[in-house]
């Protein structure tokens, strides 16, 4: 078994900042996806880029904050006040060539900053609209890069694309009430053996008051913690970690 452990929401605050790059360090992060039009992600940029990290992606993002490109060129993305639509009223909206133009506009604004992305993966439902995963694999085959797949359908797609992704996408740590390292250490268990590639999606982070007023979701440091202490303790020592950089290979 290879595990990706992968961070998202990088740029949405400074305390999520905080703890994805602390997570980084030391070893229980293995990769992390960076929304690029949130108001800390120039900062998240420049840390990256000053300590040389090769394991970041591209969080692309059509439901939080305001698009890259002028709202004139996205009508049907936004609503009035210039915001993306929010989470699953998305799809409904999505039309494929705004789509396209806005993600990309999304890497190349990553790429400004003189890096290269580890891989792409979203934020919120593209499995939703076959508009957005149609817009998704071509820039993901166009700019080379590995990509996040959550359903079989998106495997599928991968295939047919010729774009590198994982075997499996695993979300149980995240959406389960209990964030400490038995659910790790059931999640490693079930794959115990495979030779199989997994990536282990998370949102660990400091929460301060001004992430607060950004998402709901915000048992960040429980995750956080629970990743440090299974490190600690030794639950991924039987497995290899790796980051998306491991796929383009």
């Amino acid at each position: 078994m290879k595990l990706i452990i992968n961070a998202e929401d990088l740029g949405l605050s400074k305390s999520i900042n905080k703890g994805i790059f602390e997570g980084l360090k030391q070893g229980y992060i293995t990769s992390a996806s960076m929304f690029v039009n949130a108001k800390y992600s120039d900062e998240a940029m420049l840390y990256i880029k000053e300590n040389n990290l090769k394991n970041i992606g591209i969080h692309l993002n059509l439901t939080y904050g305001k698009p890259i490109l002028n709202k004139e060129k996205v009508p049907n993305l936004v609503e009035s006040d210039g915001n993306f639509h929010y989470m699953c009223s998305m799809p409904f909206f999505a039309r494929y060539e705004e789509v396209k133009k806005e993600l990309k506009a999304q890497i190349e604004k990553f790429l400004s900053f003189g890096l290269t992305p580890s891989h792409l993966d979203y934020h919120h439902y593209f499995y939703s609209s076959n508009e957005i995963l149609r817009a998704y694999f071509e820039l993901a085959k166009e700019f080379d890069l590995p990509v996040r797949t959550m359903t079989e359908k998106e495997r599928l797609l991968a295939k047919e694309y010729e774009v590198k992704t994982t075997d499996f996408f695993v979300s149980d740590f995240h959406e389960s009430y209990q964030k400490d390292e038995n659910i790790l250490k059931n999640i490693i268990d079930f794959f115990d053996g495979k030779d199989v590639l997994v990536e282990l999606m998370t949102t660990p982070g400091y929460v301060d008051d001004y992430t607060t007023k950004q998402t709901n979701y915000l048992r960040r440091e429980d995750e956080l913690f629970a990743l440090k202490q299974a490190y600690e303790d030794g639950v991924f020592k039987n497995i290899k970690l790796i980051n998306f950089n491991g796929l383009k290979k």
